[in-house]
């Protein structure tokens, strides 16, 4: 009904926004309408800006050459700094994730190495304080393996941000990384549950922390539960995205992995003991035809 084509970029990103975490696809059509619109507006900054957002969507449902296609179109000049935050951003994550899917070593360390460039950038304009500028210190600070002062930071961060919140699953989910990296397996499965259930009373539908808690209970060996939350993550992705992403696979396929090696030990055991049992019942009626004979001898 909103008839100014400003109003209905305000009610497009609006949306985009909601569907982000939720719906790919339907996130994906609210980018391309702001890119639609700002042009429409001959607003360079805002089509770039939404070109750069639309990019990182792209760039974590694995569609990198559609997220590189989008970057090469925006006018870095023409953005201003909240632009060249998510302009930034995007390059910084589509560079990680080509290296993280390379098999030659040699262009993994120059994805890597352009990744941290951008990295670099995002903190020049990134305003101090925000999810992000923690998210990124955070990444500094563990790949330093600098883990009491990451977390440090990581208590400042949860205090900031308001429980149950995507924000406070977040915040949640890069705590756990601490806790993995310094080895404490207990908190490390409680901030992963605390990152899930925000996430859930969210309606957040592209999940992480829920299936990683799922890998580390099934390591744990309470696989029933890790089966029942992979599960259930992997049919909150299915919404989001229309198959499962490169780095939901392996923790999934562990889980079922473990799973299966359950039932089988289950079954391995039933065996043996109806084993044990027959032949206990052989022995039994063995000696008691023995007895009996011997007891009609006499």
């Amino acid at each position: 009904m909103e008839k100014s084509a400003e109003g209905r970029l305000l009610m497009a990103e609006k949306l985009f926004w909601l569907y982000e975490p939720y719906k790919n696809d339907s996130a994906l059509h609210y980018a391309e309408l702001c890119i639609s619109l700002a042009d429409s507006l001959h607003r360079a900054d805002l089509t770039g800006r939404f070109r750069s957002l639309m990019a990182y969507q792209c760039s974590r449902t694995d569609m990198h050459v559609e997220s590189l296609e989008q970057l090469r179109m925006v006018n870095k000049s023409a953005l201003d700094q909240t632009g060249l935050v998510d302009y930034y951003q995007a390059w910084m994550h589509v560079y990680g994730e080509l290296g993280l899917y390379t098999q030659r070593q040699d262009i993994r360390q120059k994805k890597y190495d352009l990744q941290n460039h951008y990295r670099d950038s995002v903190l020049l304009v990134i305003e101090e304080g925000s999810d992000e500028w923690y998210h990124l210190k955070m990444d500094i600070l563990n790949a330093r393996r600098q883990f009491q002062d990451a977390l440090h930071l990581s208590n400042q961060w949860i205090k900031k941000v308001t429980d149950n919140t995507h924000e406070s699953a977040y915040a949640a989910f890069y705590r756990s990384m601490v806790y993995a990296n310094l080895n404490n397996h207990e908190m490390v499965c409680y901030w992963l549950g605390k990152s899930a259930l925000d996430d859930i009373r969210c309606a957040v539908m592209n999940q992480a922390s829920l299936l990683f808690l799922a890998e580390r209970l099934a390591d744990d060996g309470d696989v029933k539960r890790a089966r029942r939350y992979a599960e259930f993550a992997k049919e909150c992705n299915l919404v989001f995205f229309s198959r499962m992403r490169t780095y939901q696979v392996n923790p999934f396929v562990n889980v079922i992995e473990k799973s299966s090696q359950a039932t089988q030990s289950k079954a391995n055991l039933i065996l043996i003991i109806s084993s044990i049992v027959i032949a206990l019942l052989l022995i039994a009626l063995i000696c008691t035809i023995f007895l009996f004979r011997k007891a009609k001898r006499k």
